[in-house]
């Protein structure tokens, strides 16, 4: 299972995108599994930041505290 550590919303957003895309998941559908809007998986997936993710992350970095996020990798080989 490969981790990446995320030093910005980007990074989250990069792994999100692309563990949806491999479990093949439209925007749309994972939406509506979690009550959220097809709206707002745009703009998480865009990776643009909004006040309390750019304040989350200058939080974690003032601390020193890394995020390391492991995801499913299905084009790993075994």
């Amino acid at each position: 299972m490969p981790s990446l550590q995320a030093r910005k919303l980007t990074d989250l957003a990069a792994v999100i995108k692309a563990t949806r895309e491999d479990a093949g998941i439209s925007q749309c559908e994972l939406a509506e599994r979690l009550g959220f809007s097809r709206d707002y998986m745009v703009e998480l997936e865009s990776g643009r930041p909004n006040t309390y993710t750019t304040r989350l992350f200058r939080v974690l970095h003032e601390l020193g505290i890394t995020l390391t996020v492991d995801y499913p990798d299905d084009h790993a080989e075994s």
